[in-house]
């Protein structure tokens, strides 16, 4: 069995009510000002306009963050090339400032058992290229955050990565907050992935054909909002399969397993190929052991939009796994309606109140119940906002980057987070700022060479290379 429960291409959503799901604060434990001690890839054998800034971020890392409590890791503002793969691990109290804009030519980055730790652009214009479109869905991630703790990242553009953007794997009490992430308009391009424990995801903007922000298992406690999906695959649980595990998640995923206690509450969508939308039985999956994944306890408030041909694709459809129904399914204030204006409604084996094909009473297996509602009374004309996209980037051709991050991503709602661009300089920030005028390195200087540098950047497979092309890169390949 498979549940994919997604909304899709033009979509907002808006949760009230910060900590509902939370059991605890997020983020760093610690201040950006307590990471003083500056660590400046430029003094650790990078230079800006290198072919591979790589060696050097691990240079810094090795050399002087994990020596020093208390530390960020530097790349200042300027264009890098690179190459070689990155894995940070087991730092804690640190952060990384990521000023500079990085272009892959080979790998990415990957941050491992950190605790205390925050990565992010002071200038908000920080980030990734992946020019993608050389090599689709066969290379790296750009960065995968694996099993940290108290940990944010924020203020940064990721932008056509190979494959997916940001991979939140497992750990605790993370938040993710003002970025922009665009992808190619095809599959495989997901922007936020996550599981774990105590996460909070905010005022993200996603283009691509895919996930915009998705829980996969396990995951608990986790509460995602301000979320714009645009032009994008929609917000989604799953794909998921057997020993499914997912409780207690807020969005402002047959096998076996169960997820329960799901909030989704003020979605607005515009045009989307799919609307509220459970499915068990996904026609792309291939039917797993057991019964299915038990569905329970989901409520839907306060939805209003259009799907593009609801007699095609309804905008509502609640269809469980007859091996495991789903009880308390509730729907409340929700208006969802079709572009054509004409729809159906579909359930099976769904068990609760708001929408006339859901069954009452003991939850049981039965067949898809079609219904043809009239136009929802309380539905109105989607709200729109400005930088709302009416086609998708192509998966052929270099994607732009954007020039700023939003301060709104959701119609008439403010950021919860000022970015870090329009806030005031801490003394760290003006004395970081001071040092990288100082030490500052072109390619066309002399460069610094660290003879403690682990990256293998002269084993490389020339194989892995053929391969995976401008995705091979130099280092351990790992997707």
């Amino acid at each position: 069995m498979f549940l994919y429960l997604t909304l899709f291409f033009t979509l907002y959503d808006f949760i009230l009510g910060v900590g509902a799901l939370l059991i605890g604060p997020v983020g760093p434990t610690t201040s950006r000002a307590s990471k003083s001690n500056i660590c400046n890839v430029l003094d650790y054998g990078g230079t800006i306009g290198s072919k591979d800034i790589g060696p050097a971020i691990l240079s810094a890392y090795n050399n002087c963050v994990t020596k020093s409590s208390g530390s960020t890791l530097y790349l200042p503002a300027g264009n890098y090339d690179m190459q070689t793969w990155v894995t940070l691990n087991r730092g804690s109290h640190w952060a990384f400032r990521m000023d500079g804009f990085i272009t892959r030519t080979g790998h990415m980055i990957i941050i491992q058992n950190a605790d205390d730790f925050e990565m992010y652009s002071a200038n908000s214009k920080g980030g990734f290229q992946g020019n993608g479109y050389l090599c689709r869905n066969t290379g790296p991630r750009f960065l995968r955050i694996v099993k940290c703790s108290n940990w944010s990242v924020h203020d940064l553009v990721l932008v056509d990565p190979p494959a997916f953007h940001l991979i939140v794997q497992e750990g605790s009490n993370g938040e993710v907050y003002n970025m922009v992430i665009r992808g190619a308009d095809i599959g495989g391009s997901d922007g936020i992935d996550i599981t774990g424990t105590n996460h909070y995801v905010h005022d993200v903007m996603v283009t691509n054909r895919d996930e915009c922000v998705t829980v996969k298992s396990p995951a608990h406690n986790i509460l995602v909002e301000n979320i714009w999906c645009n032009q994008s695959g929609g917000s989604a649980f799953g794909s998921l399969g057997i020993n499914t595990n997912i409780s207690n998640i807020e969005y402002n995923n047959g096998g076996n397993g169960t997820v329960s206690n799901v909030l989704l509450q003020n979605f607005i969508s515009r045009g989307t190929a799919y609307g509220l939308y459970i499915n068990q039985y996904w026609a792309s999956m291939k039917p797993l052991e057991g019964p299915g994944v038990k569905l329970s306890n989901i409520a839907f408030t306060n939805w209003n939009g259009d799907v593009v041909n609801g007699d095609n694709r309804p905008p509502i459809a609640l269809i469980c796994a007859d091996g495991a129904p789903c009880p308390n399914i509730a729907l409340t204030d929700v208006n969802m309606w079709s572009q054509t204006n004409k729809a159906i409604y579909k359930c099976e084996s769904a068990f609760g109140t708001g929408v006339g094909c859901i069954k009452s009473g003991t939850p049981s297996s039965y067949a898809v119940v079609t219904v043809t509602p009239t136009r929802p009374s309380g539905y109105s004309t989607p709200t729109t906002m400005p930088g709302d996209l009416t086609v998708g980037f192509p998966a052929t051709a270099s994607i732009p980057v954007p020039t700023t991050i939003p301060t709104s991503f959701f119609p008439v709602i403010a950021a919860k987070s000022k970015l870090m661009s329009l806030q005031t300089s801490s003394t760290m920030v003006q004395a970081v700022t001071a040092q990288a005028t100082s030490t500052a390195k072109t390619s066309t200087s002399p460069t610094k060479t660290s003879t403690s540098v682990k990256a293998t950047s002269t084993t490389v497979n020339p194989g892995i290379v053929t391969r995976y092309a401008q995705c091979g890169g130099i280092g351990k390949y790992n997707p």
